[in-house]
């Protein structure tokens, strides 16, 4: 399994991870910030490409290129059912599971 964990400073403190499993080539980005293009490169080189982008919250102080990365990476956009957002994503609630197996724990324990 690969994790990899960010801390950024601009433009907002902030943690970030990019995950995945080279096996299954499956990976995810979770609370991206800053430039999408480290997270794209590093999924690339390490053979897990990005099948969901995941933001765990939404709030003002929250600066998220979440859906551009989404977008650019050809993956879902992810965010928890109850947000209220005028795009579109992919909904998940308590005891959904995203299809990255060996990722399975740590996505739950992120998201709730």
């Amino acid at each position: 399994m690969l994790f990899r964990q960010y801390l950024d400073r601009e433009p907002a403190i902030a943690v970030s991870y990019l995950l995945g499993c080279p096996t299954k080539g499956i990976g995810a980005v979770v609370d991206p910030i800053g430039d999408i293009a480290r997270y794209l490169k590093e999924s690339e080189e390490e053979g897990v490409p990005i099948r969901y982008v995941i933001d765990t919250h939404l709030h003002a102080d929250h600066i998220s290129p979440g859906r551009d990365l989404a977008e650019a990476a050809d993956a879902e956009y992810v965010l928890f059912s109850g947000a209220q957002t005028n795009y579109s994503f992919l909904a998940i609630a308590e005891n959904d599971v995203l299809v990255c197996p060996h990722a399975r724990r740590f996505f739950h324990q992120v998201l709730y």
